[in-house]
């Protein structure tokens, strides 16, 4: 009887202790509530950020003649489909009501998309790619129209050794950076933000490649001018 007694008392007693637990108090919840609301705040600005922004390289991509139909409605796709995901991102960590849960929805605004770190990358790359392309077929058609002075001055019996030499390596720069940002597009749309960071030296070397257009187009750009200038030497 003793022992039941006994556990009858610790029962009552444990059963205090529970019911003795401080509950959360007023300024408790208002702090959490206070907190949530305040992240909430950083993700809508995460979002605003990048709607904007997607919005401005759209118009960019859009207004670049220069780049292939094809390759622009590929982007616009996606530029899109990202803004409406996050459209979407939003209405969720906006309806969350636990901070941790905000936390985790907002952290997805970034590895869902990598709107940053890939996809305006992206369309930088391929709008580069076709700047290169229209400069590269500019350049070529100089070319030709250098090259028939060269032959007309060759039938005046001039020496155009020096004009040749120089248009010679214009169509050879040009070529140079028509092959250096000719594979640009096709590496770069396929890329997406599952596969960051893994997929990022895709990105650099695009770059890299860009840049030795770009390094050609010079070559290419001096060698005119210098074409230009041993034609005018022959009279």
């Amino acid at each position: 009887m003793s022992r039941l007694r006994t556990a009858v008392v610790a029962l009552a007693v444990a059963a205090g202790s529970v019911l003795a637990l401080p509950r959360p108090t007023g300024a408790h919840v208002g702090a959490q509530a206070g907190a949530i609301d305040a992240a909430k705040k950083i993700c809508d600005t995460a979002v605003a950020r990048r709607l904007t922004s997607l919005a401005l390289v759209k118009a960019d991509l859009d207004a670049t003649p220069s780049v292939a139909s094809g390759d622009r409605a590929t982007l616009d796709v996606q530029i899109d489909t990202t803004r409406t995901g996050l459209s979407a991102l939003k209405a969720t960590f906006d309806a969350d009501t636990t901070l941790a849960k905000v936390r985790a929805d907002c952290g997805r605004v970034v590895s869902d998309y990598r709107v940053d770190a890939l996809l305006i990358p992206r369309v930088e790359l391929v709008r580069a790619a076709g700047r290169v392309q229209a400069a590269a077929a500019t350049l070529k058609h100089l070319a030709g129209l250098l090259q028939a002075q060269v032959d007309a001055a060759k039938g005046r019996n001039k020496d155009v050794t020096s004009a040749q030499g120089y248009l010679t390596d214009l169509g050879l720069k040009a070529d140079a950076a028509t092959g250096a940002a000719a594979g640009i597009p096709s590496a770069v749309l396929p890329l997406n933000a599952a596969g960051y960071p893994a997929n990022r030296p895709v990105l650099v070397a695009a770059r890299a490649s860009v840049d030795s257009a770009h390094g050609a187009l010079t070559g290419a750009i001096a060698g005119a001018g210098s074409a230009i200038t041993a034609l005018k030497a022959l009279g």
